[in-house]
């Protein structure tokens, strides 16, 4: 088995039993594990909190690489016009 094989079993099982813990922290209270109910606010919360900040980062990213970037008129000149 190559280590490709092996990180992508890794990475596998290891979204598996995320997966798993997650469904079973909204299902859990349900079945009587109340221990799990008290951590359904931080399972709705906490990807939301992640997603924002991943959107905020693309766009911080977007903003530096327009601020940092010459105009186009200093990379390419523009081309003389016939009147």
């Amino acid at each position: 088995m190559g280590k490709d094989q092996v990180y992508g079993a890794l990475v596998f099982l290891v979204s598996l039993l995320v997966a798993v813990a997650y469904v079973s922290v909204f299902i859990g209270g349900y079945i009587g594990l109340s221990f799990l109910k008290q951590l359904q606010e931080l399972a709705i919360a906490i990807p939301v909190v992640l997603a924002v900040l991943a959107v905020l980062v693309i766009l911080m990213w977007i903003g530096w690489t327009m601020l940092t970037t010459p105009p186009l008129e200093e990379i390419i000149p523009p081309q003389a016009t016939k009147s």
